[in-house]
């Protein structure tokens, strides 16, 4: 292999890289992007499989140091994109990148340094490589943004943040190893240096490492590597060689298995689904936005899946509005909640963004959304949220009345939070063109108007019953419930811990002032530009409800949120509910606003383990130990996922992926902590792992039939 040279990069601890510059030496920049395809290809001529590994030999996991100016990503995406053009997809190497980057960086900056490098002139031969990066739109948070491309079996997950925090909470993959790490050059100078090379950020990196990893650290101008950092490295198990099948000694590798175990003990409270390594169909019940999404998940890892829709067709319960509004959740603090929501729904938008990019026809407008107050508490509240955080300006920035106004087309008197990125989508068509792509790429069946009321556990796994005193119409040895309102229907989920809200979204016609709306608005309730000369006003919010019917009075009342938002606008007027057209769903929502993702706990053995604690002479905080360091009880082969409330569009895709990642035993887009926050066993453990006492536990009521 031979050595990589580089061209010095200028960074501050706050970076403009708007102001980022090559240095002026052609003959340099030629040797180092020279050096770094040499690399690019010698990597994926070596992916043959591994030795003592589960790791797919047409998966070829990359890490790297550094993101810089993403050149290195627009090389790999090409030189990917070259070597499977002629190979049909179940013959196609995929390769998944995990970049590491101290400083965040976002579409806008990518386009302005590329502007100046030409690297966006149509002649040139990355052109179409760095569109495709450009428009997956790179957003300056930190954390994991999971990328992907059509056409190109190559995922990226861009790791905004400290490197040491970020690696420190990925979970350990089952059948997925870091093959190749490569360090841009900058990543070992002085200013970086102590947060790529130190020993702990090392250690994590082996961690995910296969015992025969290789790590590359380009150098500058043909000068020779740190010897400090080639001792760390060889001290941490790592080859400096491509070409080498040399593997880290006993002692590296028994140092990286000992960091697994203990972040596995860490996070023993939550148990992660084990990695599914046989043909079997993985069965889902549920029609909607989680079903499809997690279907398409495991299909493009080239799992088969069984879909159990009670309906006639895909996304007819809360999945079956005209319009609903997509955008992040955001608090003032940004804390786990407003992180998780930013990543799920630039996901979210890329999703959707490949299936339109596919030729799928899906209703939508990436027209931003404008979020105003509609009382003193509300404004208040968004008050709060807007001064709370300096927010990425792709993410949400303020705007005055007059901004507003601008945006809307229409008179808005007060000033608001504007989310670029969002818009309204067609969930529905949404659902049904996400399982269409997943059948595209691999054996999806959907069985239709299949109602399961009730399922059983036996030795050849979980049999699904739609009449109790029938035979299974089907037995399934990995299941997940993903139905929506009715997830809490079955025997072994009925005590989640999240609710129904009923909402009624009313649909009125495209007239006057109020047909020049040119973005959604989120007041009291939303409102969404016209589709098909009708918007969609709404929505109810009624816990627990007792049926699914028309109401004549949330009717009225959605004709009145608007005017009741804008007092002093005249295009209130004009929206008129009278035709009484309008269609009722049921969300199911968490107190915490989480969605409910992972193993199906077990809770009658969970408060069993609880009553011998009350029962027991032990100090609490020996059970407070025992519940931080053992497994929540769980169901095997059985997972939840749902409880997505009014934020499914945003958050469903996301939540599917690491679902379908942690069955596959790959890469998570999300790390240990947030997937313990989307436990389904959370609100237990939460007061278990601070040593709180339990409520007496409430079952779920039944459910009426008219649901």
């Amino acid at each position: 292999m031979n050595k990589t040279t580089s061209i010095s990069v200028s960074n501050t601890d706050q970076p403009t890289y708007n102001s980022l510059l090559l240095v002026n030496n052609t003959n340099a920049q030629k040797r180092y992007y020279q050096s770094v395809q040499h690399y690019i290809d010698a990597v994926l001529q070596t992916n043959d499989g591994q030795q003592g590994s589960n790791t797919p030999k047409k998966l070829l996991t990359l890490g790297q140091f550094g993101l810089a100016d993403a050149h290195e990503i627009l090389l790999l995406m090409q030189a990917v994109h070259l070597a499977n053009q002629h190979l049909a997809k179940h013959q196609q190497q995929r390769v998944h990148l995990i970049v590491l980057a101290l400083n965040p960086i976002n579409r806008q900056q990518l386009q302005q340094i590329w502007l100046q490098q030409g690297l966006l002139a149509p002649n040139h031969n990355l052109f179409a490589h760095t569109n495709a990066l450009l428009n997956t739109e790179l957003a300056a948070i930190n954390g994991c943004q999971r990328l992907t491309f059509n056409h190109i079996p190559l995922t990226v997950d861009v790791y905004f943040g400290k490197p040491l925090q970020q690696l420190a909470l990925i979970a350990t993959p089952a059948s997925q190893c870091i093959q190749h790490w490569f360090a841009l050059p900058h990543t070992s100078q002085a200013e970086y240096s102590d947060h790529f090379f130190n020993t702990k950020t090392l250690w994590q990196c082996g961690r995910l490492s296969a015992n025969n990893a290789s790590f590359t650290v380009s150098s500058f101008d043909e000068q020779p590597n740190n010897s400090n950092i080639s001792q760390q490295l060889h001290h941490c198990g790592f080859i400096t060689s491509v070409e080498s099948s040399t593997a880290a000694d006993d002692i590296a590798i028994a140092e990286r298995n000992a960091l697994t175990q203990q972040l596995k003990q860490q996070f023993a409270y939550n148990p992660i689904a084990n990695s599914i390594n046989n043909n079997q169909p993985i069965a889902i019940i549920g029609g909607g936005i989680a079903a499809a999404s997690l279907a398409l998940s495991l299909a493009q890892r080239g799992k088969n899946s069984i879909i159990y829709c009670k309906e006639a067709q895909l996304g007819q319960g809360a999945s079956g509005n005209k319009q609903g509004a997509i955008y992040p959740l955001l608090t003032p603090e940004n804390g786990p909640l407003s992180q998780f929501f930013q990543q799920a729904f630039l996901f979210s938008r890329r999703q959707i963004e490949s299936l339109v990019d596919d030729g799928y026809s899906i209703g939508h407008q990436w027209c931003g959304v404008l979020h105003t107050g509609f009382d003193k508490r509300s404004e208040a509240r968004l008050t709060k949220i807007i001064n709370g955080q300096h927010w990425p300006a792709e993410i949400a920035t303020a705007v005055n009345a007059k901004q507003a106004s601008q945006i809307a087309n229409l008179d808005i008197d007060k000033s608001g939070f504007y989310y670029p990125l969002g818009g309204w989508v067609c969930p529905f068509e949404f659902a049904q063109t996400t399982i269409a792509k997943a059948q595209t790429l691999a054996n999806v069946t959907v069985v239709y108007n299949s109602h399961i009321n009730e399922i059983k556990s036996g030795p050849q796994g979980w049999a699904l019953h739609s009449n109790k005193n029938e035979p299974a119409i089907a037995t399934h040895q990995q299941l997940v419930v993903a139905s929506g309102a009715h997830i809490t229907d079955l025997l072994q989920t009925k005590q989640l811990q999240i609710s129904g809200f009923r909402g009624q979204v009313s649909h009125i016609p495209a007239q006057g002032e109020l047909a020049q709306l040119a973005t959604v608005i989120c007041a009291n309730g939303y409102l969404t530009p016209q589709h098909n000369k009708q918007h969609c006003v709404g929505a109810s919010y009624v816990k627990d409800p007792q049926h699914l019917n028309f109401c004549p009075q949330e009717q009225h009342e959605n004709s009145l949120k608007m005017k009741q938002s804008f007092p002093h606008s005249n295009w209130p007027n004009d929206i008129d509910v009278s035709n009484n057209d309008a269609r009722v769903g049921v969300r199911m929502v968490s107190r915490d606003h989480f969605p409910v993702m992972g193993c199906a706990t077990d809770v009658d053995e969970l408060f069993k383990r609880y009553a011998i604690q009350q029962q027991s002479k032990d100090k609490p905080s020996q059970w407070q130990r025992y519940w931080q360091t053992t497994p929540a009880p769980i169901y095997e082969g059985l997972y939840v996922l749902g409880g997505l409330g009014s934020r499914g569009l945003s958050s469903g895709p996301l939540v599917a992926e690491c679902l379908a990642a942690n069955l596959c035993g790959q890469l998570s887009p999300l790390n240990l902590e947030l997937q313990a926050l989307l436990s389904p066993n959370r609100m237990w453990l939460r007061k278990l792992l601070k040593g709180k006492a339990l409520e007496t536990r409430k079952l779920a009521r039944e459910r009426t039939s008219s649901f």
